[in-house]
């Protein structure tokens, strides 16, 4: 147990700060301070953290940005706006983390958006921003650049200490764009996927055999190609199962029309956010996901689909492919999918269900966390500071 020590924690209302604010303190308790910066005190997502609003625009007040010296580091729960202006206007002496979520660096490495996207997809996408270009998104915009500078985010990263990425093999990908002053690397990640093995989900098993196709409603899925491949096989009974919860609402629409046109009543969207026992029953239906993500993401659907025992099938573009091969992981890629479209009639063998499991407990139990949560508090606080 640490003790004696103060962590500032810069978050916002999100699924994964109770996470994060269980593990800190688990291992150091009473030392984390958790701040959001909103006017709306209303919180959605989080349940169990305590935390402290301020004022979105705090960074302008040099009394505020003084107290952060009090703090022996403060760790940025992603690089959003916000957080950038804390650090561009922070003094030297202060010590960064910054635990990335994925959105807030794959600007950096993937500087070519279209990358992400397949040809049928960039048709989509072509439509929607012709509708997004409208008056009140452009007054949105407007208001938040009143509030925020267009800072040079590459500069902001490299005033930052430590940087711990979603999955380990994207801090190269990252650190590649840089050429100097790029941030230690530091293993976290926020371990809600713990409470998927050994929680309510431990003695899970699949029971049905259908299709899990993506995890949300945005483009870098790239849904329809995969609707394309899907809709001239045989689907012997099995249903097409969507989430679309949250997104792009324009998107989802999108997709469940050409869902509903492709698969008829084998086609079901999952439109509204489902309790989470529910949502585990629904997804236990399927013996086959399919991601056909370029980069990271769905990684808690996916992570719980391994555990249940189906057949994973990831991009191979998506780093997560081959984060989870070289760990022993037994995953598929879409490409052989394609060759091969009987792997959907094929269950995984009792052996390999097993064997995933156990890599899985191996990397993501709540112990594992919990040292890595131990091992970034002691080598940040052991770390020269950066003035020094």
């Amino acid at each position: 147990m640490i003790e004696n020590i103060k962590i500032l924690h810069l978050t916002s209302d999100n699924i994964f700060t109770d996470a994060a604010y269980k593990n800190f303190e688990s291992v150091a308790p009473l030392c984390n301070t958790f701040l959001i910066h909103s006017l709306n005190k209303k919180l959605k997502n989080i349940k169990k953290t305590p935390v402290e609003f301020i004022n979105p625009i705090s960074f302008k007040n040099p009394f505020f940005m003084k107290s952060l010296e009090k703090y022996d580091f403060i760790v940025l729960h992603s690089l959003n706006e916000f957080n950038q202006e804390v650090v561009a206007h922070a003094s030297p002496c202060l010590k960064f983390v910054w635990i990335g979520m994925g959105l807030d660096y794959y600007d950096i490495i993937y500087e070519d958006r279209e990358s992400l996207y397949q040809e049928q997809t960039k048709d989509i996408i072509k439509g929607l921003a012709k509708k997004k270009n409208s008056t009140s998104n452009l007054l949105k915009r407007l208001a938040k650049s009143i509030f925020y500078k267009n800072l040079e985010k590459k500069a902001i990263v490299e005033k930052i200490n430590f940087f711990a990425p979603v999955l380990e093999n994207e801090y190269d990908m990252v650190a590649s764009k840089f050429k100097s002053n790029f941030p230690d690397y530091v293993n976290w990640n926020y371990g809600s996927t713990s409470e998927i093995i050994e929680g309510k989900m431990k003695h899970s098993n699949l029971n049905g055999n259908n299709i899990l196709v993506g995890n949300s409603a945005t483009p870098t899925n790239n849904h329809l190609e995969i609707f394309g491949f899907l809709r001239t096989q045989n689907m012997n009974g099995k249903k097409i199962i969507c989430p679309l919860s949250y997104g792009d609402s324009e998107y989802a629409s999108i997709l469940r029309n050409k869902g509903k046109v492709y698969f008829g009543n084998s086609f079901l969207s999952v439109d509204e956010f489902m309790p989470y026992e529910k949502y585990i029953n629904l997804i236990s239906s399927c013996s086959n996901v399919i991601m056909n993500h370029h980069r990271q993401q769905g990684t808690g659907n996916i992570l719980a689909m391994l555990y249940l025992g189906a057949k994973v099938f990831l991009n191979e573009k998506n780093p997560l492919y081959a984060y989870y091969k070289e760990n022993g992981v037994v995953i598929f890629n879409v490409d052989e999918l394609y060759k091969n479209s009987s792997l959907l009639d094929l269950h995984l063998s009792e052996e390999d269900i097993e064997k995933n499991r156990q890599i899985l407990k191996l990397r993501f139990s709540e112990k594992t966390v919990l040292s890595k949560t131990e091992n970034l508090i002691k080598k940040v606080i052991s770390s020269s500071k950066s003035s020094d």
